[in-house]
């Protein structure tokens, strides 16, 4: 019985410090995830009797406890951006996502067979679970909620939060591939005709417009129950229950749901006649969700790696790790906005924040659902495991003093010209 009081304190104390961690991440300019992650160390440590990871997860359960943290996520994502961002704003992510994304895959599928000396499909496998960046340990690099928003209209928080919405569900079409090509047992026998029309066109399509459908018709029932039968809702939960609602029925429709989240989220935002008030009470609740599933995740992770989770790849693996986080993403970006019209230090920041975490092991996870004979499983989960850590460390001390310098170079600039610029 003791055991039971054991976790529940343990789970409240670090819940407490997380209702301060913004905060002294601010003051401190180093990320929160660093500290949950120290935390879980001294948690382990201290012999908290949970079930740690030893070292790996469970492969289903992992599956599910990333799912709901992403989708979470990406839900409040869309709720953060608004409508005061010009077409020529969305290029950067749109760049991001139709170029870097494929770099990086093509340079990691490359790399995973060349260096790593891993089979095709293993390596098609690396290169689609390094393709998204984050919206979940990113949080601090994206947009604030869609009021405050408007106070600080950055180009990079824009752009980081866009491509994390994006680029989550556009992933899985070669997530799938892998595991297609695995199942066959090679190129060879791959039906690259059926992947491309369902996998990759016909999901995405049903994501994206099932997404939109559900986020216009909330907000069109939203305004139209007030107004014509005086029936009113203030409940922030509202946007967890779309966060559930529309992934569950778009992979029902057959769907990526994760893109129907995201735009699920976006679309209710630009709805304009649901108040302002109203759409901030829902994204802060879903942020508050989000950051304590976070908290719980962190913490496993954190045991996972004192397990010897780190230990399940050889130099190579590490090579790799920190190739991708500090070279390979950071000149794929800079690759890629190449036609942009901006600084240097602009796209370098956009390209050095492509932070890797959580929906990087839920693909993983889901591919060994789907697939149990994978190679080199453990190095799989050993990689993914280094550049995680690797982004949550360097991002962590990175990320908060680049960020307020680039808002107090835009603040300077705003109150030079006398005007806020879009895009």
């Amino acid at each position: 019985m003791k055991e039971h009081y054991w976790i529940l304190a343990g789970i409240g104390f670090t819940t407490l410090i997380m209702a301060w961690l913004p905060s002294i991440s601010k003051k401190i300019k180093v990320s929160g995830p660093i500290i949950l992650l120290l935390i879980g160390f001294l948690l382990l440590g201290l012999g908290l009797p949970i079930g740690w990871p030893d070292p790996l997860w469970a492969d289903e359960g992992l599956m599910y406890f990333s799912e709901m943290i992403v989708i979470i996520s990406l839900m409040g994502a869309g709720l953060k951006i608004g409508n005061n961002y010009s077409f020529k704003a969305w290029k950067r992510p749109f760049l991001l996502v139709f170029l870097t994304m494929p770099l990086c895959m093509v340079s990691a599928y490359f790399l995973g067979q060349n260096f790593l000396f891993f089979s095709v499909p293993s390596s098609l496998l690396l290169a689609a679970v390094l393709a998204p960046t984050d919206p979940v340990l990113a949080a601090e690099t994206q947009l604030d909620d869609p009021e405050r928003e408007k106070e600080y209209k950055g180009k990079i928080r824009f752009s980081l939060t866009a491509e994390a919405g994006l680029n989550d569900g556009l992933a899985f079409p070669f997530t799938y591939m892998a595991v297609l090509v695995a199942q066959a047992g090679g190129w060879a026998a791959f039906d690259f005709t059926d992947w491309m029309l369902d996998k990759f066109f016909l999901k995405i399509i049903i994501g994206t417009i099932a997404g939109f459908a559900i986020g216009n018709a909330i907000g069109f029932t939203l305004d139209k129950v007030h107004k014509y039968a005086g029936i009113k809702t203030f409940d922030g939960f509202l946007a967890l229950s779309l966060t559930l609602f529309s992934y569950g029925a778009t992979e029902l429709l057959h769907g990526y749901g994760f893109l129907a989240v995201f735009f699920t989220g976006l679309s209710l935002r630009h709805y304009e006649k649901v108040s302002g008030d109203y759409k901030t009470k829902m994204h802060d609740f879903i942020h508050e969700i989000e950051r304590i599933l976070l908290v719980v995740w962190i913490i496993l992770f954190g045991g996972s790696i004192m397990n010897g989770m780190l230990s399940l790849t050889d130099w190579r693996g590490i090579v790799f790790a920190f190739a991708f986080v500090l070279i390979i993403r950071p000149l794929a970006g800079i690759i890629s906005m190449t036609g942009i019209r901006d600084s240097f230090k602009n796209k370098l920041a956009i390209s050095f924040l492509g932070i890797k975490g959580i929906g990087s092991v839920f693909y993983l996870a889901w591919a060994f659902v789907e697939f149990e004979d994978f190679e080199y499983k453990n190095e799989l989960y050993s990689i993914t495991a280094y550049i995680i850590l690797i982004s949550i460390v360097v991002h962590g001390f990175t990320a908060p003093s680049i960020i307020e310098y680039f808002k107090r170079k835009t603040e300077q600039n705003e109150n030079e010209s006398g005007d806020t610029p879009k895009g």
